[in-house]
């Protein structure tokens, strides 16, 4: 994990991305490894501020692993959704593909504190 802080009043333009996994056990090792090696380029990428991943001890809903990175910007997030586009495609990974085949369910999405209630 690489610590940030979420504080809208001092970063009003961060961008937070999302990733909610349902990962079955099975693939948890293969997964982690994934993400790891994920990580490390990211934190190459212009514009990171950290990534921290929780897992789910209890509760209600299906997805057990929920990732947050965030970034300077919107801007600085789409960039690095293309660059990590181009990486995986360097190596010949089918991120998608992987996933499936492991059995792990993907949702995403991208977040921004809305103006006066943080």
């Amino acid at each position: 994990m690489t610590a940030f802080t979420l504080d809208p009043g001092r970063t009003p333009a961060q961008a937070v991305r999302l990733d909610a996994f349902l990962l079955p056990e099975a693939a948890r090792a293969p997964f982690l490894e994934r993400m790891a090696e994920n990580l490390a380029f990211l934190r190459t990428l212009p514009g990171f501020q950290g990534h921290v991943v929780l897992e789910k001890r209890r509760g209600e809903g299906a997805y057990n692993l929920v990732t947050l990175a965030a970034w300077d910007s919107q801007e600085a997030l789409d960039a690095a959704g293309l660059a990590v586009r181009a990486h995986h495609q360097q190596l010949g990974l089918d991120l998608a593909g992987t996933l499936a085949g492991w059995g792990v369910q993907l949702v995403r999405a991208d977040y921004a504190a809305p103006a006066g209630l943080s």
